[in-house]
């Protein structure tokens, strides 16, 4: 899946939904990479955003290609090989979920949402959907190209004017930023936009601790109003 179509369905979900300009996006991770272009795109139909551990372009590529970052985003180039890949993941239950669940939000239990996660990718079609983010995103014949780069900036790569809240875990063992870049991200958002790194937690913030996140975004919501 292209980074544009994630873009749109987002503008086609606010439409089919009926929302109105008061419409907040509440995104995290590939939801994230869509919501900071939609709301670039169109700007109108949303009045304010929160977008959890994926931040914009600009800030995103940075990471992307140090070294630390490649080890942490290893999936992208192994997904490309997708008979191996598929049954290397497939394989004792897909314990290779277990261990990248593991990586990416260190020290939680997941032990209730992983069967969820699994049920939902035995069947081969979510399966194939499921990787087929990263089938289109990362080609590697095509990925870190000026075309592939300029197709991402222009997909998600504009400033956005509408306040935002961007949280990302310390811990989070998928996508790294440093205290620098996270308190870059409100400078690429509208006035009133905050950020916030937030100790202890990793890539799924919003399922390890739903009372303190919903609270943080609940908090800037009504600030913001």
């Amino acid at each position: 899946m292209h980074t544009s179509t994630m873009v749109a369905d987002q503008i086609a979900l606010h439409e089919a939904l009926g929302g109105g300009t008061d419409a907040v996006l509440i995104a995290h991770d590939w939801g994230a990479v869509g919501a900071w272009g939609a709301v670039g795109k169109e700007p109108g139909r949303w009045r304010r955003c929160v977008i959890l551990n994926i931040p914009l372009f600009a800030i995103f590529g940075e990471n992307i290609v140090t070294y630390d970052q490649i080890k942490k985003s290893f999936y992208f180039w192994y997904f490309q090989m997708q008979r191996v890949c598929e049954e290397v993941i497939a394989a004792d239950d897909f314990a290779f979920i277990d261990r990248i669940w593991g990586d990416w939000s260190p020290g939680y239990d997941a032990a209730e949402d992983l069967p969820k996660v699994k049920e939902c990718i035995r069947d081969p079609a979510h399966f194939q959907a499921a990787l087929g983010y990263y089938w289109g995103q990362f080609d590697p014949s095509r990925f870190g190209s000026p075309e592939w780069v300029a197709e991402q900036a222009a997909a998600w790569g504009a400033d956005i004017t509408q306040p935002t809240l961007y949280l990302h875990g310390t811990q989070d063992g998928c996508h790294g930023m440093t205290q620098e870049q996270v308190d870059r991200v409100p400078r690429h958002c509208g006035a009133g936009s905050q950020s916030e790194l937030i100790e202890g937690v990793g890539h799924f913030l919003m399922v390890e601790r739903p009372t303190d996140i919903n609270k943080r975004i609940l908090g800037f919501l009504e600030r913001a109003a």
